[in-house]
């Protein structure tokens, strides 16, 4: 299906649509979850293991994506950079999201509560599972590998959505974990600071001061040593977070993952229904094309690695939220390109 949805040339006449090739998009998402297929392959014969993961983990968060940032708003020039419309929608957007998400989460678990009836120590977990996607290890990487020539706008883009993504998972996710149980979660101001975090912040400060790299063939020896360095090592980011998620995913044992059959349903919810239901939001109130597909392609990211070291740190059920997050993100294999392709026909 997924070469159909490259191959037709009707499909591809419509993905073009609003100056924004689709197809090309699709073809870079499947190009990187082929990268995460070398991962998980490499994890299963013992060429990486647990430690080398978590190294690279770390290098990945503190060094190459902080890097990718800057990079990106670096890179662009005054033709690219958006207007203070389009920022001001973003902020907006950003807001509400996670504002009014919670308020889908609370609703969405009470009636999965009801029907298929998941544990109540469990919703505060599949509140924050609903709500939390993981916009930053893999929506940075996506977006800038699918966006082409617009990678470094939609990777700007991405980078002030993750301020309110750090903003709403440490208090209001905080908060919320320990719902259904007497766990009680407490916000910590310092986990605020993250490189991720920094280089976002920095990353708004060089667009509102008009810095960026000087035009080809009008910098100095040093401007282009460093553009290249910065380069270099931010575009190391893509393929190595999805190698990352490539073999966490083969660290998991099958047997335990597949036995929780409500995930299936919380996950096909939230990664194909809710996406589709709100689809025209997105289309009716974002009027930025690329910012429009930038928001909802991080709409669509699976559940936040986040679930699983927050579960850990109060003592709730870790080893759930894993297979949640096995689940989710090997569903988003299908499920993303499919989301794209059904709502492809109505270009946003």
């Amino acid at each position: 299906m997924l070469f159909f949805l490259i191959k037709s040339p009707v499909h591809i006449k419509i993905l073009r649509m609003n100056n924004f090739d689709m197809s090309v998009l699709i073809t870079q998402l499947i190009q990187l979850f082929l990268v995460m297929a070398v991962g998980y392959i490499a994890f299963k014969m013992k060429i990486l293991n647990h430690t080398v993961c978590k190294h690279l983990s770390t290098f990945v968060l503190e060094i190459t994506m902080p890097i990718m940032i800057i990079d990106a708003v670096l890179s662009l020039d005054n033709s690219q950079k958006p207007g203070t419309s389009t920022i001001i929608t973003l902020f907006v957007a950003s807001i509400l999201f996670y504002v009014v998400m919670p308020i889908i989460a609370f609703v969405v678990v009470k009636i999965l509560a009801k029907t298929i009836h998941i544990k109540k120590y469990r919703e505060g977990l599949y509140m924050l599972m609903m709500v939390f996607g993981n916009v930053g290890f893999m929506g940075f990487p996506i977006l800038k590998a699918a966006c082409g020539e617009n990678g470094e706008l939609a990777v700007f883009y991405a980078a002030i959505l993750n301020i309110f993504f750090n903003i709403a998972f440490f208090t209001y996710g905080i908060m919320i974990v320990g719902y259904g149980t007497e766990a009680q979660g407490k916000i910590s101001w310092k986990k605020f600071i993250s490189p991720g975090m920094i280089s976002s912040f920095v990353g708004i400060a060089l667009y509102a001061f008009g810095i960026h790299y000087p035009a080809t063939g009008k910098g100095n020896v040093v401007t282009d040593i460093l553009e290249g360095l910065f380069g270099t090592i931010g575009d190391l980011t893509p393929p190595l977070a999805m190698i990352i998620v490539g073999a966490t995913l083969a660290s998991v044992a099958l047997k335990e993952v597949f036995s929780e059959w409500r995930i299936y349903v919380f996950v096909f919810i939230r990664q194909i229904i809710i996406p589709l239901l709100l689809f025209p939001v997105f289309k009716i109130f974002i009027k930025d094309s690329l910012l429009s597909i930038v928001l909802f392609i991080e709409f669509l990211m699976p559940i936040a690695n986040s679930a699983t070291i927050v579960a850990n740190e109060y003592d709730l059920d870790s080893r759930f939220t894993a297979k949640a997050i096995f689940i989710s993100t090997l569903a988003s294999i299908v499920a993303i390109p499919l989301i794209l392709y059904l709502t492809s026909f109505y270009p946003l």
